[in-house]
C-alpha cells in the first residue's frame, strides 16, 4: 500500500504577532488606539507576492524611480535586528509593502501616535525637533543598540525604536547606532516625503522631509 505524505508549510504566529508574505512574524503594540509593529519591516515582497527589488548598488540606487530594498552597508548580519531599509517609492507602491490588513502610517497616524504619549499640540505640526523637554523620543527608543548617551530612553510606549541608520539618496549609508529613521506614507512634494528620526543625543522626535530616493526604516500599522 502507498503512503502519501503532506507537509503543510505553516507559521506558528503568537497571539498579538502577524506574519508578512515572507513568513516574518513581528510583534506587535496598542498605542495611541492603533495597533503598530513594534518591530522594523523585513518583507522582500509586496503583499500581493510581487518581488521588491533588491538593490545593493549605489549607483544604481540613487537613480532609482520604483520600489526598492536593501539592508544596512549590504551586510545580511543588519536585517535581524534592523530590518531592511526601503526607498520611498516602495513604501507608495498601491502592491503594499505591508501584510494584508496593515499599511505604512501616515504622518497623522504618526502625530495620533505621538499625542498620546504627551507631545503639545502647538509641536505636532511642526517640522524639526519635537517634543524635547516631554521626552517623547525617549518614549520610543529602545535601550539597548543605540550609541551613549541615548538621552531619555525608556521605551515606556513598547515601540522599541532601533538606529538602524539610513540609505542616503548617492546610495551611500550613515547613522548607523546614532538615529533610527523610519518613512511616512506622506507624500510632502514631488519630490519629498516625511519622516520621522529619533537621534542618541535628544530626547524629542524629529519630523522632517526627505528626498524619496533615500532608504529608512518601515513599520506597519493595522487598518
Amino acid at each position: 500500500m502507498q503512503t502519501t505524505v503532506v507537509v503543510v508549510d505553516t507559521v506558528s504566529i503568537p497571539p498579538g504577532s502577524v506574519a508578512d508574505s515572507d513568513g516574518n512574524v513581528y510583534s506587535t503594540i496598542l498605542v495611541g488606539g492603533a495597533r503598530w509593529f513594534a518591530e522594523n519591516l523585513r518583507s522582500r515582497h509586496y503583499e500581493n507576492g510581487d518581488p521588491i527589488a533588491y538593490e545593493p548598488s549605489a549607483a544604481q540606487w540613487a537613480y532609482l524611480d520604483t520600489g526598492a530594498w536593501s539592508t544596512y552597508s549590504n551586510d545580511v548580519n543588519y536585517q535581524t535586528i534592523y530590518g531592511h531599509l526601503y526607498n520611498w517609492y516602495s513604501v507608495s507602491d498601491p502592491r503594499n509593502v505591508c501584510p494584508s490588513g496593515w499599511h505604512v502610517p501616515t504622518d497623522e497616524d504618526w502625530q495620533t501616535l505621538e499625542l498620546s504619549l504627551g507631545m503639545p499640540v502647538i509641536e505636532v505640526g511642526l517640522i524639526g525637533l519635537r517634543g524635547d523637554s516631554l521626552n517623547i523620543g525617549g518614549k520610543l527608543k529602545a535601550t539597548v543598540y543605540w550609541e551613549s548617551p541615548n538621552i531619555g530612553a525608556n521605551n515606556v510606549s513598547g515601540f522599541s525604536g532601533l538606529p538602524g541608520g539610513d540609505r542616503l539618496n548617492n546610495g551611500g549609508y550613515d547613522h548607523e547606532g546614532y538615529r533610527g529613521s523610519w518613512w511616512t506614507a506622506t507624500e510632502a512634494n514631488s519630490d519629498f516625503a516625511r519622516q520621522r528620526s529619533l537621534v542618541s543625543n535628544y530626547s524629542g522626535i524629529y519630523r522632517f522631509n526627505v528626498l524619496k530616493e533615500a532608504g529608512a526604516s518601515v513599520r506597519c500599522v493595522k487598518d
